[in-house]
């Protein structure tokens, strides 16, 4: 992969992406936080309207794996991508429907102050919820490290470069997340998504011009690139046949939807929509941003199996990550395009670190370190104020050191991990958000019986059943692609076992919730709190 640039073609993709880091410093400069912490986490002053909001939120769902894997996925396996791209938008007109105007009612900084609002929060729930969000904020931090790291690397022409891009990309990614916050954050989305939606639709175009318009002969030239046949078109090229395939497929489709309706940098954005009228019009844009992006994804998925489907087979599994830059120069041999889909990629990747390392920041710094803090020192002379009411500078100076931190890590890990087999990492994160996240945040919202026991049994639970079942399936051990290919203790086949960590992780908050004496001795959950509606300016 070392040719996929010619020397000017790598000039021009350093000098774009250069000037774009230049650019998105000076709007988080500009427009990101002032001396007041809080607007690290929140963005009081309202600069962002909600169709903006929209747009950055529909940039936090898109990462540069899911951008990467996806269509390597489609180039290479075929039908099962579809699941990936429809558990997504399921998940989003989920959250749509059921989390965002609920969250930004009851929460005011982070998504534990909702769970302190509803009755079944608390210091240990606090913590907790924000550990569980570094255990998905991490992994998918390392993902796009590692992905943007060798992407680097290839258009540099240096293989052995990959542990600098690495380092010097995490570290300009994290001074972008401390130094903007969520305002300035938002602003690098609302650019990624400019640059990146157009690129990829005039690369569809491309491909569907490239078949003179017909999907019939692109379906057929892809399913003969692949060297699958008819078995490209049908399910069971990536997750599998028979039983096991069919759970993969189901877990697939479940895990997504559950994992994307509780994605942390998400929640944190969906927090600051101002009203009512704009949590709606957020959806809007969200949606559509989507549904435009799955649907450019899914036909340069389909244009690279037809067009470099042999070179994808030859070069193995780890080059999957290159199939965007392989299509582009098949489409384009004078290099244009495959410097627009690398400055993509990098786009993508700069986006979702930043947002994700400013997400992991403060789930370290307000939930994790400031509930530990206050819990030391006392219950708070303001009522509110453990809520997320009044928020003291410490926390969002805490916050700013530990986003610097949790990136600064990410990318000594990411450096350590990078030649680990990244579905798995991937699968992690997801797996975790889908069956520990997501259910406490349903329940919480629309439970009135929900405590701080079944949310407890739920985050660590379900946790831990997500470890456990990937830990003894084949992406652990006996596989030549395993992480410890020299071992075989897997118990079973299954790869995607969201099928099972999600119904379990709403088992245990249920089974949590009935059986806590708390709840028995008729102490219920506290009032509803209301956070006063501001006038949406959308």
């Amino acid at each position: 992969m070392t040719t996929l640039l010619d020397p000017s073609s790598r000039s021009l993709v350093l000098a774009a992406f250069s000037v774009f880091v230049v650019v998105c410093l000076m709007l988080c400069v500009v427009t990101g936080a002032d001396d007041d912490d809080r607007a690290l986490v929140r963005s009081d002053s309202r600069r962002l309207r909600s169709w903006q909001q929209g747009i950055a939120m529909g940039g936090d769902t898109t990462t540069v794996a899911t951008v990467t894997v996806l269509v390597g996925m489609v180039a290479t396996s075929g039908f099962d991508a579809l699941g990936v791209m429809l558990g997504s938008l399921i998940g989003v007109m989920l959250f749509l429907v059921l989390i965002v105007e609920p969250l930004r009612r009851h929460a005011t900084l982070t998504a534990a102050d909702m769970l302190d609002a509803r009755g079944s929060g608390g210091p240990a729930v606090r913590v907790s919820w924000g550990v569980v969000t570094l255990l998905v904020c991490f992994p998918l931090l390392v993902v796009q490290l590692v992905v943007v790291g060798n992407v680097a690397a290839a258009v540099l022409g240096q293989p052995g470069a990959r542990t600098g891009c690495i380092v010097v990309i995490g570290c300009v990614m994290t001074a972008l997340a401390v130094s903007g916050g969520i305002r300035g954050t938002g602003v690098v989305m609302i650019a990624k998504s400019a640059v990146t939606l157009p690129v990829l639709v005039i690369a569809a175009v491309l491909v569907v011009h490239r078949f003179g318009g017909d999907p019939g002969r692109l379906l057929d030239a892809a399913a003969h690139g692949t060297g699958l046949g008819e078995a490209y078109l049908r399910p069971g090229g990536y997750t599998g046949e028979g039983w096991v395939g069919a759970v993969n497929r189901i877990g697939q489709l479940f895990g997504m939807s559950m994992a994307t309706l509780a994605m942390p940098a998400v929640l944190m954005r969906a927090i600051s929509t101002k009203s009512p009228r704009g949590a709606r019009t957020v959806g809007r844009w969200m949606l559509g941003e989507l549904t435009l992006l799955y649907g450019a994804l899914a036909v340069v998925g389909v244009g690279a199996a037809a067009l470099v489907g042999g070179a994808l087979r030859e070069a193995g599994p780890e080059a999957q990550v290159f199939t965007p830059l392989l299509l582009g120069r098949a489409l384009d041999s004078g290099g244009i395009l495959v410097t627009a889909m690398a400055c993509v990629l990098f786009l993508t990747a700069l986006a979702a670190v930043v947002d994700v390392t400013l997400a992991a920041g403060i789930a370290l710094g307000r939930d994790v370190l400031g509930a530990s803090r206050r819990h030391a020192s006392g219950p708070p002379a303001d009522p509110h104020a453990s809520s997320g009411r009044v928020a003291g500078g410490g926390e969002g100076t805490a916050s700013r050191w530990a986003a610097a931190l949790t990136g600064s890590v990410a990318a000594l890990v990411a450096v350590v991990t990078a030649d680990w087999n990244l579905v798995v990492v991937s699968t992690l994160w997801l797996t975790v958000c889908g069956a520990g996240l997501a259910p406490v945040l349903l329940y919480a919202l629309h439970w009135p019986g929900f405590t701080a026991r079944g949310a407890l049994w739920c985050l660590w639970g379900a946790t831990g059943l997500s470890v456990a079942a990937l830990a003894l399936s084949p992406y652990a051990s006996g596989t030549p692609t395993s992480i410890f290919p020299g071992y075989d203790f897997r118990v079973w086949e299954v790869t995607i076992p969201g099928l099972v960590t999600g119904p379990a992780g709403f088992l245990l908050g249920w089974l949590g919730s009935v059986t806590d004496p708390r709840r028995a001795a008729g102490r219920g959950p506290a009032p509803k709190r209301h956070r006063e509606l501001d006038v949406d300016a959308a």
